[in-house]
């Protein structure tokens, strides 16, 4: 991990903890899914490539600033597949997003990055494809929601800012539908 990565990290820890003093309603919960992940990109584009499906799930922690908005960052696993020139690939991945939200009503819109390290990878084949991916990636996610109480459903588009292959132009883009439940608070 970079000096600078570590320093980011620990200031938006710090502003999360100044946030959660300042309020009063934060809600923890569990939330997990199904995506459809696929590799996007003009190196993509001269692959033969097409999504797959995967799944993840975890924790988070939502800090309510008001009513209209919340911080809310969570800690995912999430398992991405793709297929490149008939060769599946399977991806895990440990992801942080750090999330902005806006709330009218029980509808919840919102956007943010996040950051995701590689925890395992094969393919169906012995391709180099897992030796050639990246151990660490940016990405941005947007999307909507509805919550009622303590019980929620989210989907969302999370597009990736760097490359998942060395030295092809292509990010992982992948399309989310995730079940959350809150365990202590709600909305």
């Amino acid at each position: 991990m970079t000096k600078a990565l570590r320093s980011l990290i620990l200031a938006l820890g710090f502003v999360t903890v100044l946030t959660a003093t300042a309020s009063a309603q934060v809600a923890i919960g569990l939330t997990g899914g199904v995506n459809s992940s696929t590799l996007t990109g003009s190196g993509a584009d001269t692959l033969d490539v097409s999504s797959g499906t995967g799944g993840g799930g975890g924790g988070y922690v939502n800090i309510y600033l008001g009513s209209k908005f919340s911080v809310e960052g969570q800690l995912l696993f999430a398992g991405q597949s793709f297929d490149v020139s008939s060769v599946s690939v399977t991806q895990g991945y440990l992801e942080i997003p750090a999330l902005l939200k806006f709330y009218i009503g029980h509808f919840n819109l919102f956007a943010g990055p996040a950051i995701s390290w590689q925890v395992s990878c094969s393919t169906d084949l012995s391709a180099t494809t897992c030796d050639q991916a990246a151990t660490s990636l940016w990405s941005g996610i947007a999307g909507a929601g509805l919550q009622f109480g303590k019980l929620g459903v989210e989907a969302h588009y999370q597009t990736g800012f760097s490359d998942a292959i060395d030295n092809v132009n292509a990010s992982v883009g992948a399309w989310y539908l995730m079940g959350r439940l809150a365990i202590l608070g709600s909305r």
